[in-house]
């Protein structure tokens, strides 16, 4: 579970630098298809996919105006995947 989660952070990070290079669909889709295969350690793993699910839809904004509110979305996914991370060392 815990590489799933980094290689995850890893593409949101890219999703960031480079917003309609990466698809977040899939990412949503390991993280879903991990937590039903792995389970959660409480809410993290539902909470990482809620945040990502927030910086896909952000990821138009960020592509044309670069705002703040698209940035907070890619800086809530991050802390919930580093959280998540956590959890499993």
């Amino acid at each position: 579970m815990k590489e799933i989660l980094q290689q995850v952070k890893e593409q949101l990070e890219k999703a960031y630098d480079h917003p309609g290079a990466i698809d977040l669909d899939h990412c949503i889709q390991q993280l879903q298809s991990a937590l039903d295969q792995y389970g959660d350690k409480g809410t993290m793993i539902e909470n990482a996919i809620t945040a990502l699910t927030q910086a896909k839809n952000s990821m138009i904004a960020l592509e044309n105006a670069g705002d703040v509110s698209s940035s907070a979305a890619f800086g809530q996914a991050f802390n919930a995947l580093e959280h998540a991370i956590e959890s499993y060392n």
